[in-house]
């Protein structure tokens, strides 16, 4: 830098060695103090040359302010040029037509991003330039074979340019090749660029690779080149005494244009009626194409490089509009906030309303878990102390627990601690945890279970999930911990249930669907084993999906059977709800929002549930007291309403620390379940990012 500061009196009276300087310095990672040198140096020309204004062309270019570039090809095309200044014309055209072919691509016009690059596909079939640009519309389109076949033969003829690795790297991961995307990133590393957009592009494809630590290190490279940037132009800017970014030579009047269809119109910018935005130039006479932008991509292009630069410079401006983010400073806050390690500590309390010292159940939990990257991967121990309590048994329902034997069979309670280790690694969807149910219970066993998510072939939209586990039962004292009937000194429950689920979901932000079915084997001590079967399914919509608000309705259906009936509290019964048949439709709706420090939302549904229990002996499992007890529990059929409705919210108490809190109430026709929980998250990062949207509260272990 040093250097090209002392050319500037060597510079000084040419305009095009001022040009020059001006590219220098923006290849230098100066674009404001170059762009400020170049409009000096064109005002300096009283009548500007053609190919002096083409090589200002290409400086704006370079700079990405495409609306100037546009001006000055159309405006210079009809002037008369030198065999040098044509090809520098040419060249220059060639150039912004790739860009302006990319900008479309990226606007998801892939048919008029295919008309603006064909000719200079025609033109020049074997230029790198070109031959790229159509390699990531094949990519964009999802024909990433073909993309890569593309990019293989420019690779080994020009190892070293950092889009075509960048190109071929994309491509090979999403063919699938995993190991020639390792050795086109390895090979881009190696050349050590200053780029900020070329480190973001790279740290994506690491991204996708499921490589969040090599992604973490490039953005921190190119956050750092950003500040230093900024920090540049705001000195630049406090000394600059220009306040256009206007090109001071789009001259006005009639010209005729012979060939105005060569040049597309710059995809950057748009007015509400999809026409381009007017130039000096005359009218045009080339096809629609040319002179109208997709109004598809409108409102998703990004403002022109002058006018970001004018945004950011502007010290009046709020701050909200100024000091927006980059996308490398965006990408790298939501990759530490994905890493970050944390500590959260809860207290959730659940009770229902049940009948007292057999189902009814209030649950005190307050689960620790310190959760810590490792690599790619996450690695989390949890601690989780649980307190149960049912109530004593009364005196008239003494018959229907354990022995059933006379007299008071007292209170029921039981307390313990469970612990856990967890490991995920999140970009392949997998989770796995293996732990104990609460240690201190009247039975003790392991827990855990293993699970992927992840997209269904190349369909971001399309999911598939599928889970094994062994879980706990904690309907109740009996099922959750055991129980123990002190009057005969029989002693039974602690339920697990073993199985699987799988699961098949769409959602492309306008409408989503999901289905679902699972099996799973119940086992206790001293209990009768018995099995489930689930299916289940529904469908809802996007009412509304903005950025920092989410609205949506749907339609949920649900089947489950269990192969007896285990609700009871005798001895030999599991004490956990199981129909022999329940069915349920519902009408969910969901509203999320957030704001800079605070994410809720708040989730109901209400539906029809119809169940149907067969009955069952008194002592399923033990013959000898069914026997002398003769006894049995009457099955019986129910419809009626039932709904649900539950409030979560996280608030922001510093960059480091969140509060969070969450209610809930469950109605049948005869149940009523409340919770409610509060929890604190400690990030070891700062979270800069956005608050989670809809926000996802902290649950133990032994949720349902």
């Amino acid at each position: 830098m040093a250097l090209l500061d002392r050319l500037q009196p060597v510079a000084s009276g040419s305009p095009e060695r001022q040009l020059t300087l001006a590219s220098a310095y923006i290849d230098a990672g100066e674009p404001a103090r170059g762009r400020e040198m170049a409009r000096a140096a064109i005002a300096q020309a009283p009548l500007p040359s053609a190919d002096l204004m083409l090589q200002y062309a290409g400086l704006l270019l370079a700079a990405g302010d495409d609306v100037q570039v546009n001006a000055i090809l159309r405006n210079v095309q009809g002037q008369p040029m030198s065999v040098q200044t044509r090809k520098r014309f040419d060249d220059l055209l060639y150039r912004y037509r790739i860009r302006q072919a990319d900008l479309l691509r990226e606007g998801g016009d892939l048919a008029g991003a295919y008309d603006t690059l064909a000719p200079a596909l025609a033109q020049r079939p074997d230029d790198i330039q070109a031959v790229s640009a159509f390699a990531r519309m094949y990519t964009a389109n999802g024909d990433s074979a073909r993309a890569f076949e593309l990019y293989k033969p420019l690779l080994q003829r020009q190892p070293n340019d950092p889009q075509v690795l960048l190109g071929a790297a994309d491509a090979a991961v999403k063919a699938h090749d995993y190991g020639f995307a390792e050795k086109a990133l390895s090979q881009f590393r190696k050349l050590e660029r200053n780029d900020p957009q070329t480190l973001t592009e790279a740290a994506r494809i690491y991204q996708s690779m499921g490589q969040t630590g090599a992604a973490t290190e490039l953005l921190r490279k190119a956050v750092a080149i950003e500040q230093s940037e900024k920090q540049r132009a705001m000195a630049v800017q406090a000394v600059s005494t220009s306040t256009t970014s206007s090109n001071p030579f789009a001259t006005g009047g009639s010209r005729s244009l012979a060939a105005a269809s060569a040049i597309p119109a710059p995809a950057q910018v748009s007015l509400s009626g999809g026409r381009a935005l007017e130039t000096n130039s005359a009218p045009e006479t080339s096809a629609p194409r040319d002179t109208a932008y997709p109004g598809q991509i409108a409102a998703q292009q990004p403002l022109s490089a002058a006018r970001t630069q004018s945004v950011r410079g502007n010290p009046f401006m709020a701050a909200t509009d100024r000091d927006q983010p980059s996308s490398a400073q965006q990408a790298l806050n939501r990759i530490l906030e994905q890493r970050s390690g944390f500590v959260s500590q809860g207290l959730i309390v659940r009770s229902n309303n049940s009948e007292s010292g057999l189902s009814k159940l209030t649950v005190v939990e307050t689960p620790l878990e310190v959760n810590l990257p490792a690599g790619d991967n996450r690695l989390a121990v949890r601690v989780t102390p649980v307190s149960l309590n049912a109530g004593s048994v009364k005196s008239d329902a003494g018959a229907r627990f354990g022995g059933g034997t006379s007299g008071a069979a007292g209170s029921q309670s039981d307390k313990g601690v469970g612990l856990a280790v967890a490991f995920e690694r999140p970009e392949e969807g997998l989770k796995a945890d293996i732990g104990t149910t609460p240690m201190g219970f009247k039975y003790t066993t392991v827990a855990g279970g293993a699970s992927v998510d992840r997209p269904l072939g190349d369909n971001p939209d399309l999911r598939y999930g599928l889970n094994v586990s062994r879980r706990p039962v904690t309907d109740s004292v009996t099922s959750f911990a055991g129980s123990t009937d002190e009057r005969s000194g029989l002693s039974w429950g602690g339920v697990t249930a073993n199985g699987g689920r799988g699961q098949l979901s769409y959602d492309d932000q306008t409408i989503g669907g999901y289905g679902y079915g699972s099996w799973h084997k119940l086992v206790g001590n001293n209990v009768k084993s018995n099995t489930r079967g689930e299916v289940g399914g529904g469908v809802y919509w996007y009412l509304r999906n903005a950025e920092d608000s989410k609205l949506t309705a749907g339609l949920s259906l649900m089947g489950m059977s269990y192969d007896n009936d285990q609700s009871y509290f005798t001895y030999g019964h599991g004490g956990y709800f199981s129909p022999q048949s329940f069915y349920a439709i519902g009408v969910p709706v969901m509203w999320a929002q957030r704001t800079e420090r605070f994410s809720y939302q708040v989730k109901s549904s209400v539906g029809v549930q119809h169940f149907k229990q067969d009955g069952a002996e008194f002592f399923p499992d033990d013959s000898t007291l069914q026997a002398a007890s003769g006894q049995r529990y009457t099955g019986q059929s129910k419809t009626g309403i039932g709904y649900n409705l539950s409030a979560a919210g996280e608030y922001k108490l510093d960059s480091s620390l969140f509060m969070g809190a969450s209610l809930g109430l469950d109605n049948a026709r005869d149940y009523r379940q409340f919770s409610g929980a509060l929890y604190l998250r400690y990030m070891f990062e700062d979270m800069a990012g956005p608050m989670a949207l809809p926000v996802s509260p902290y649950r133990s272990p032994y949720s349902n």
